[in-house]
């Protein structure tokens, strides 16, 4: 029962936001890292007994390590995204937006679920990520792709890894993140 009382406190920042709290970029690189140890906790989800339809909305945070304006860092920003259990395909959808120090919105989409998986070696699921992130020395364009897995046994979270490219100002350069979210509905 404490678990679940503390990931119910943890999303209520997550969805409602605190102005103390989900503005400061030190606050939010605790909050994702926060999340993302309390999913790993979770069990992962059976990719063959996911429901045949239906529809869950997680809301998190995406971490991702982008070399802007000639050094890496790690950039935090919300993740919103959508598992539709009954399509045939993108099955997986989403934003992720507000970086800290960024503008723009950066699109998942084209997102499968892989119900065959062996999760002690695949992921449940993939999808693409792409758009631009706009900083004051100019525009990058992201293009990567994210894999991972569904987590809890009613589908309570999702945790995924990216990878990509990234092309701006100083050229071309590669990248990698994290994803961690917690449903919402």
């Amino acid at each position: 029962m404490h678990k679940r009382a503390y990931f119910s406190a943890l999303m209520f920042v997550v969805s409602c936001g605190s102005t103390e709290l989900g503005n400061n970029p030190a606050s939010r690189v605790a909050q994702a890292a926060d999340l993302a140890a309390e999913l790993q906790d979770e069990n992962l989800s059976d990719p063959s007994l996911l429901p045949a339809n239906g529809r869950a909305v997680y809301a998190g945070f995406g971490t991702l390590n982008l070399p802007i304006d000639g050094a890496t860092r790690a950039y935090v920003g919300d993740l919103d995204l959508t598992v539709e259990f009954g399509r045939s395909g993108d099955q997986i959808s989403g934003t992720l937006q507000r970086f800290d120090g960024l503008t723009g919105v950066l699109d998942i989409a084209n997102g499968n679920l892989d119900r065959g998986a062996d999760t002690d070696v695949d992921y449940t699921f993939g999808a693409d990520i792409t758009g631009t992130l706009s900083a004051s020395s100019g525009d990058y364009v992201i293009d990567a792709n994210l894999t991972g897995d569904i987590r809890g046994r009613n589908q309570d979270g999702i945790t995924a890894i990216v990878f990509g490219d990234i092309t701006g100002p100083d050229g071309f350069d590669i990248f990698d993140g994290t994803l961690a979210a917690a449903r919402t509905d």
